[in-house]
């Protein structure tokens, strides 16, 4: 449970940081002339529209590990590292060809409906429809250890992800000086799957 609860803080962590989860919320919110209060309400319902649908995504996935539960140690040491594994293998492998996978967000698209409730209502349902993939292999361990397991991996990627996002924005709209989106968003799928290779590997000298 410890690995499983680390995983998933980690994940979460990271997830939240990557700058299509936020960046398109200060953009077009600087260019709508919303005020902090109306960012930070399209952030939070867009951000946890995003959260639920990976969740259900994860409820699904957790069946197929609840499936598996008698074989459960075989599933921890050999199918959540490789699946870890690959996820890893293919961001690294699209940061290499230059491309993100995470744009979740077109802004330019979106900014084309003014107002206020349009565009909230465009912003939750792009990011509903764009669940992330990498919290799932943590979803499949836990339906395997029962459904405390899950609720914990849900709990923790839900407000992780939703105060981090709500935090970025907050950081991004004041224009703090540290806060820098660029190398992150050239280098978003660099970091994401040595993420997920180190997790990798980290799960076979510590079971799920």
């Amino acid at each position: 449970m410890y690995a499983l609860i680390t995983g998933s803080l980690l994940l979460s962590v990271l997830h939240a940081l990557i700058p299509s989860h936020w960046l398109p919320f200060i953009t077009i919110g600087h260019a709508e002339r919303w005020s902090l209060r109306q960012l930070l309400i399209v952030t939070a319902v867009a951000g946890l529209a995003h959260t639920v649908s990976t969740s259900l995504l994860g409820l699904f996935v957790s069946l197929a590990g609840w499936q598996l539960a008698e074989n459960y140690h075989s599933l921890s040491e050999r199918v959540i590292p490789l699946l870890l594994l690959t996820l890893g293998a293919w961001y690294l492998m699209q940061h290499l060809r230059h491309r993100h996978v995470h744009d979740h967000i077109d802004a330019g698209t979106i900014r084309k409906t003014r107002s206020f409730g349009a565009l909230l209502v465009s912003l939750g349902l792009a990011m509903f429809l764009s669940p992330c993939l990498e919290i799932e292999a943590y979803f499949l361990s836990a339906g395997a250890q029962g459904w405390q397991a899950v609720l914990v991996v849900a709990l923790i990627y839900n407000v992780v992800t939703l105060s981090g996002m709500l935090l970025m924005v907050t950081l991004g709209r004041h224009g703090l000086r540290w806060v820098d989106p660029h190398w992150f968003e050239h280098n978003e799928n660099l970091v994401t799957g040595t993420t997920l290779v180190g997790l990798a590997v980290l799960n076979f000298f510590i079971e799920f």
